[in-house]
């Protein structure tokens, strides 16, 4: 088992000049989910095809998009 050091709200665990923030994996997993969710709508390309998707739906070119 590894050594945990408790800090007290005032202390700040550094990596060389950087300070280090620790989170629960599951917070963390939530954050990295975000970030891929933003990082995808920020492609053109991607929000052009999620925009034709919806138009074909409403056109009645597709039935059953996800099948």
């Amino acid at each position: 088992m590894e050594n945990v050091t408790v800090l007290a709200k005032s202390q700040t665990l550094k990596i060389g000049e950087e300070p280090l923030v620790l989170v629960p994996l599951s917070l963390w997993r939530k954050v990295e989910d975000l970030l891929e969710d933003q990082a995808a709508l920020a492609s053109s390309r991607y929000v052009r095809r999620i925009r034709k998707a919806r138009q074909d739906i409403a056109a009645g070119k597709v039935i059953y998009p996800f099948r």
